[in-house]
């Protein structure tokens, strides 16, 4: 697992290579595409994306991939300001999912997810993947558990974490609102929360840097 935040290099093994905010006020705005792979994510309000393809309409937590062959890209938030999330990488074709949540302090549900040691203050479930996952952090603050470590987070962070490394946010200290994208399924391929005591061990890639 490792924390890293727009600009900044990842891991050499993540599929995410790069991630970048833009905030869209009224004027409609072009959106290069600068990657092989990459998606386009709205984080708040929507926006009408127009490309050689027609143009979508994309609320809060939906979103589309883009590729030069289709471009150019424009992204109009109509009259009221949005905000989108661009991700670049080289992920695979077999994805997971992507989408925005929300965690508020809360009373932990016992029988949701593995048992775990540490102190949780939210229902939030410890789980694993058939895949890597990242979590970008939007705005909040919390604590993030990744496999037997734990660490601080808040807004503009960026969470990468191994496949069938456990995963948890059992603590908030500032409401949580943050994006994820689960990337390449691989072994069994499997998408969603995955828990040992229901699917079976997990299928984790060693640690790497």
């Amino acid at each position: 697992m490792s924390i890293f935040k727009s600009g900044e290099q990842p891991p050499s093994w993540c599929e995410l290579m790069g991630f970048e905010f833009v905030e869209l006020t009224e004027q409609p705005r072009t959106i290069p595409v600068v990657a092989k792979k990459q998606r386009l994510l709205v984080t708040r309000g929507s926006c009408q994306l127009s490309s050689a393809k027609g143009t979508q309409v994309l609320a809060e937590g939906q979103f589309w991939d883009m590729d030069e062959a289709n471009g150019p890209f424009i992204a109009d938030p109509g009259h009221r300001p949005a905000q989108i999330l661009i991700l670049s990488g080289r992920w695979g074709s077999e994805l997971g999912g992507c989408g925005v949540f929300r965690l508020t302090p809360s009373t932990p549900i016992a029988v949701k997810g593995d048992p775990v040691s540490y102190p949780k203050s939210t229902n939030f479930d410890s789980h694993y993947h058939d895949c890597d996952e990242y979590w970008v952090i939007i705005e909040g603050a919390g604590t993030v558990v990744v496999g037997s470590r734990s660490f601080e987070v808040e807004g503009g962070d960026c969470v990468a974490i191994g496949m069938g490394h456990h995963h948890d946010l059992p603590q908030v200290r500032s409401d949580i609102k943050a994006a994820y994208f689960e990337t390449t399924l691989e072994g069994k391929k499997r998408f969603g929360h995955l828990w040992e005591y229901k699917h079976g061990p997990a299928d984790v890639r060693a640690e790497r840097v």
